[in-house]
């Protein structure tokens, strides 16, 4: 049985490498229950937050800056950053092919974009 399992493991890793694309990402927030809206928009928050500390840490996030893609409003609902990812997928269909978290960044600073002069 053990061995069955290592087997079948094995088979299963390869798979599991694939990346999570913007078409992945939009199928997972157009589902309708919880579980899987409440996924979407912890993938969506999870990704934004781990660009905003990327881009703090090479540089800051105080203001526009080179590489930085979006500046969120200290008051950004969850809702509003779905929204904002699945209109810019919607409206830019190759981005369906995109890393889910390019397709994030990109919707995300169209959405809400950085004024300059800050």
């Amino acid at each position: 049985m053990l061995r069955a399992l290592i087997f079948a493991g094995a088979f299963a890793l390869p798979l599991s490498a694939a990346a999570f694309t913007g078409g992945d990402l939009n199928k997972l927030c157009t589902k309708t229950d919880v579980a899987s809206r409440s996924a979407c928009a912890a993938y969506i928050e999870g990704a934004a937050d781990g660009i905003f500390n990327t881009i703090d840490a090479i540089g800051g996030t105080t203001g526009p800056r080179v590489g930085q893609y979006f500046c969120l409003p200290p008051d950004a609902r969850s809702a509003q950053l779905t929204d904002a990812v699945r209109k810019y997928i919607a409206e830019n269909p190759t981005a369906a092919g995109y890393n889910a978290s390019t397709a994030i960044s990109l919707g995300l600073g169209k959405a809400f974009p950085c004024k300059s002069g800050g």
